[in-house]
């Protein structure tokens, strides 16, 4: 059955949104267009394909009035595992709808003039049914050590905690989050180590993902970002997860790091 989207915009006969409402329906997407009024969108979410996906194009959409934005935020509170939210617009526009709906409801945010396939690579990614790829690993898990999962675009760096961790840890290694998300069918895990900027799913995606189900959301989740712009630290601590860690932690001090955030989880 193919996976129902809500495509909310100003003017259906934009050139824009025409052209990705074709690219919809050309694909194996169902997609409705609406008008961002609350009235017509209630109707839309009610109808029998009822959409699972939302997706807002923000141009124009709160320029005068943000009523509609906290209307959109009150349907991801009222029922935030059921929908997935996408927005596509500038940065300005962008930024000004996270204010209202906040940025944690929002699975993705593409920036105009969006590449469709870019966006549809990420719809897929993100439509909730995972598999192990090819390329994941198995893995002989020794039960006298907590075991950590490292989830990292970077083969490099993968290899590298592989190697720093395995001393005191088990530690399991993929390359993507829909992997590691798999992966976890498989294991049980004590802390996910999650790279922050990765493509694709983003490691703030793979993070909302986890904490959204019941059986993954008491995983402690440990950033690894490479970035120590004030900014990027920021967005990382306001999703409240068990630490991060720069990338380029010395080995020793990134183990001790680990060594103490477990510490802490097992006093609570």
């Amino acid at each position: 059955m193919a996976e129902g989207i809500l495509f909310i915009a100003e003017n259906s006969q934009n050139f824009l949104v025409k052209a990705l409402l074709k690219s919809f329906k050309d694909s194996e997407f169902d997609v409705g267009f609406c008008l961002p009024y609350k009235v017509e969108v209630e109707v839309r979410l009610a109808t029998d394909y009822s959409p699972r996906i939302i997706i807002l194009y923000l141009e124009r959409i709160g320029s005068s009035d943000n009523n509609f934005f906290s209307y959109i935020k009150s349907v991801m509170k009222r029922e935030p595992n059921k929908y997935q939210l996408y927005f596509i617009g500038n940065k300005g526009e962008i930024n000004q709808a996270y204010e209202i709906i906040g940025r944690h409801h929002v699975r993705h945010a593409f920036e105009r003039p969006v590449d469709t396939e870019d966006l549809f690579k990420v719809l897929k990614h993100n439509s909730g049914d995972y598999a192990l790829s090819e390329a994941v690993h198995k893995y002989e898990i020794n039960p006298d050590k907590l075991t950590i999962l490292v989830i990292d675009d970077e083969v490099i760096q993968l290899h590298a905690m592989e190697r720093w961790l395995q001393k005191s840890y088990n530690v399991l290694t993929e390359k993507s989050g829909t992997d590691g998300i798999a992966l976890l069918k498989q294991y049980k895990v004590d802390m996910i180590l999650l790279d922050y900027e990765m493509p694709i799913l983003s490691g703030f995606e793979v993070f909302q993902l986890l904490k959204s189900d019941p059986e993954t959301e008491r995983i402690p989740i440990v950033f690894l970002t490479a970035n120590n712009d004030s900014e990027i630290v920021r967005q990382v601590v306001e999703l409240k997860p068990a630490g991060y860690l720069l990338k380029n932690t010395a080995p020793g001090i990134l183990l001790q790091r680990i060594d103490e955030i477990f510490d802490k989880i097992f006093r609570v």
